[in-house]
């Protein structure tokens, strides 16, 4: 989703990466060695298929599978430019050479298959073994000037003092040069090992003066003294900086040198991921002070060291900055928002003032997500946030918490209303569109509010269970926290619980609601309605504990139950009531349900166990449910057809009503709301809207069954109008299953008998009036 941190974990992985190769490096005592060690380093540690060794314009050594007639193509790659170059057996390859050293005249090219180059962490890597690498070779070629006048010295008498000194000398180098090393690689502060470089440099080279300038985060062209030894605190903290070079040698001492008390000196560039990022300077008030070649190798050992240690440190910094913040829009993620509500409460403890936390979900994400793409929601979530800081006062912390869901962390709460103008702030920042993909999309939030002190969780808690109260009151718009939504979540996870354990031992019951053809008067069918009898709580209604099962996951084992145990019963009545060929039982299906991959498998399962012929089943699905994702759903509704149900619109008119998806929807019948069966034959009766969903039904070959029949005067009416079939508790509420029998067998045994039934006023049902809203799954 984003490129920032990602580099970040690529830097923290590069430099774990280091301490290994600076041990093996300092265990091999021949530069050849080191370079063929490196290269196997390189080669395992870095996307690569190729690295070679070259020093001046000879390859030296290469392993991988370039052959000897293209080293010439090796040695061709520029150490300023990466270059796309053939190889025998690999094709096409990205090649890139890295300089070794400043003055070694060695680099090493690496080159991998295809044309993408390096990510940046293995770039960062590649550099940073190189500038190991350099490290050993500097220190080889230093031991190995050491046995040349070792060598002499046996010749020679009179050099022997002279060769001793250049050998404690060196050795003195590569004692504290480890040292260095050995402080980087335990991630000692960079301030520390810098001080530490700055006395060494005074110490081997005899100087008074050492320094090491680094790029000043705010000017980044400017470098400005980290640490230092010689040079008077006063004139340190009136410095402003020198301009970055990258230039070795005495030419770049920077002019301020001579302010410092620097008459003689040599200066050599820091770098930070292969960029010039800073200056190492050593130097004497003595202006016939010489420094040769010895000293110039002295400098840039140490200055590769401190671009080491720089490096290392730049990268634990972006690690434990990605371990605080969001990869994806920068802000505080919820580690870092927890631990500075602690710190809040805390201060407001002492001051006597109260803190704020606002917990934001965003209204319409999903439908931005779904329909745009993931590379859009991640794109509105980068907007969201920043419009949401821009909104709230620079003291406040704006977190990402995950998904779609913000917190604002509001401290020095003088009232509650202070919070509450807060979250209205973001909703007023919320109301202009936001432009993603060239296009103008909308988003709102829903609030919860929690304030005061005590523990951080619950303050957090309090504000995430506001939210929600918040976004069933419509949405875009804010709530408080108030101690009675706790009791209610409380109550809420017992409940699921509960149902959990209802449905792992069936203590749910089915109910059927039979469904007429209304002329002549017949049972065409019976929907199934989920029951659950409570044993301390009684009869827990459907519109509870069915949105309890969508949000807890149960939705899937509960909907399996009531397609087994629906499949089952009808089995039943097709087998002992024969006349009863085309009896229907429908089963709603949620809208989760909808979207689970496994529905097809589920419905196919519980008809083989049963024995029912799919043409006996139903499946009912509301518009609304239909109209979410109409993509998505022509392919699971073609899944279902597939099987040989039927399927059916539930709540046709109360959605977004389209006669494209009537089309494109492979539907069978239509299920027109009660709301619209309520005003037939009343005082506001008017059939036209009932009369155009009948015929747009049987435009498109659809069966309609009214819902909602309350009496004999709607009947007639539907009847007028070309309705088919009707349910309702005119006709008869829902039935237990012996009572449902009981209506079949009086129907007639091998035949529907018409002349039986008898409508609700003489006592056709068993049960008394349900609850108004019947669901099922």
């Amino acid at each position: 989703m984003t490129a920032g941190p990602s580099g970040a974990r690529d830097e923290a992985w590069s430099a774990n990466r280091l301490g290994p190769l600076l041990a093996l490096v300092s265990g091999i005592d021949d530069e050849r060695e080191l370079g063929r060690a490196a290269l196997e380093r390189i080669v395992s540690e870095v996307d690569v298929e190729v690295a070679a060794l070259i020093r001046d314009d000879d390859v030296e050594l290469v392993l991988g599978s370039a052959g000897g007639s293209e080293q010439r193509t090796l040695l061709d790659v520029s150490s300023h430019e990466p270059a796309i170059i053939e190889l025998q057996g690999i094709g096409a390859c990205w090649a890139q050479a890295i300089p070794v050293g400043e003055d070694m005249g060695l680099r090493i090219v690496v080159a991998r298959r295809g044309t993408e180059p390096l990510a940046a962490g293995e770039a960062s890597l590649a550099q940073s073994m190189c500038m190991v690498v350099a490290l050993g070779v500097r220190s080889l070629r230093l031991l190995a000037g050491e046995r040349k006048l070792r060598a002499r010295s046996e010749a020679q008498t009179d050099a022997n003092a002279r060769l001793l000194v250049a050998l404690r000398e060196r050795q003195q180098l590569l004692e504290r040069l480890s040292h260095v090393q050995r402080a980087i690689v335990a991630g000692e502060p960079l301030h520390e090992v810098l001080e530490a470089l700055s006395e060494v440099a005074c110490e081997l080279l005899d100087v008074e003066i050492a320094a090491v300038l680094i790029a000043d985060p705010n000017d980044p062209g400017r470098a400005r003294v980290n640490a230092s030894v010689g040079i008077d605190s006063e004139l340190l903290s009136s410095h402003d900086g020198i301009p970055i070079r990258d230039e070795i040698g005495v030419r770049a001492v920077p002019d301020d040198a001579k302010a410092w008390g620097i008459a003689a000196g040599m200066a050599a560039p820091v770098r930070e991921r292969g960029e010039p990022a800073g200056t190492m300077v050593v130097g004497s008030p003595d202006a016939g002070r010489e420094f040769g070649s010895r000293e110039r190798d002295i400098v840039l050992a140490l200055a590769e060291h401190a671009s080491l240690a720089l490096n290392h440190e730049r990268a634990a910094l972006e690690a434990a900055h990605e371990a605080l913040h969001d990869a994806l829009t920068g802000l505080p993620n919820r580690s870092l928002l927890l631990d500075r509500i602690d710190h809040a409460i805390r201060r407001a403890e002492r001051s006597e003032q109260a803190v704020a936390v606002l917990f934001c979900d965003l209204d319409g994400f999903k439908t931005v997500n779904d329909s745009l793409g993931h590379s859009a929601g991640d794109e509105l979530l980068v907007l969201v946030g920043k419009r949401i800081a821009e909104y709230v006062r620079p003291a406040d912390t704006v977190a990402r918490l995950g998904g779609d869901e913000f917190a604002v962390l509001v401290e020095e709460i003088g009232e509650p209303s202070d919070a509450a103008r807060a979250a209205r702030r973001i909703l007023e920042a919320l109301e202009a569109p936001f432009v993603v993909g060239g296009r103008e999309v909308y988003v709102g939030a829903s609030i919860g509010i929690a304030t005061g002190t005590g523990s951080v969780e619950m303050l957090l808690r309090n504000a995430d269970l506001a939210m929600y109260r918040a976004k069933s009151r419509g949405k875009s718009r804010y709530a408080v926290f108030e101690p009675e939504m706790h009791t209610a979540i409380v109550e809420r996870l017992d409940l699921e619980v509960d149902l959990k354990r209802a449905i792992a031992h069936e203590e749910l019951v089915l109910s059927y609601q039979p469904i007429y053809r209304l002329a002549p008067r017949e049972i065409a069918g019976l929907e199934a309605l989920v029951r659950w009898q409570h044993p301390t709580r009684g009869l827990v209604t459907p519109d509870r504990f069915v949105p309890l099962a969508e949000e807890s996951g149960l939705v899937a084992e509960l909907g399996r139950w009531v397609l087994r145990a629906a499949c089952h019963q009808a089995a039943l009545w097709h087998a002992k009531y024969p006349g009863y060929a085309n009896l229907q039982v429908g089963v709603n299906i949620s809208g989760v349900q909808l979207r689970e991959p496994g529905l097809a498998a589920d419905v196919a399962d519980a008809l083989a166990a049963s024995g029912l012929d799919a043409s006996s089943l139903t499946l009912e699905i509301t518009e609304t449910v239909l109209m979410e994702d109409s993509a998505a759903v022509v392919g699971r509704l073609e899944e279902l057809k597939s099987l040989g149900v039927s399927l059916a619109v539930d709540d046709f008119g109360v959605g977004h009503s389209s006669l494209r998806y009537l089309k494109l929807f492979p539907i069978d019948n239509l299920k027109i709301d009660k709301a619209f069966i309520e005003s037939l034959g009343g005082s506001d009766d008017d059939p036209a809207l009932v009369r155009a969903m009948v015929d747009l039904a049987q435009i498109f070959g659809l069966r309609v069954v009214a819902e909602g029949i309350e009496r004999s005067d709607q009947i007639a009416m539907l009847v007028e109008l070309g309705c088919e079939l009707g349910q309702g508790h005119y006709l008869s509420q829902p039935l237990d299953p012996p009572s449902a029998d009981s209506l079949l067998l009086r129907s007639g045994l091998l035949g529907q008998d018409s002349g039986g039934l008898r409508g609700p006023e003489d006592g056709a049902n068993s049960e008394t009036r349900p609850h108004p809203t019947e669901r099922s799954v």
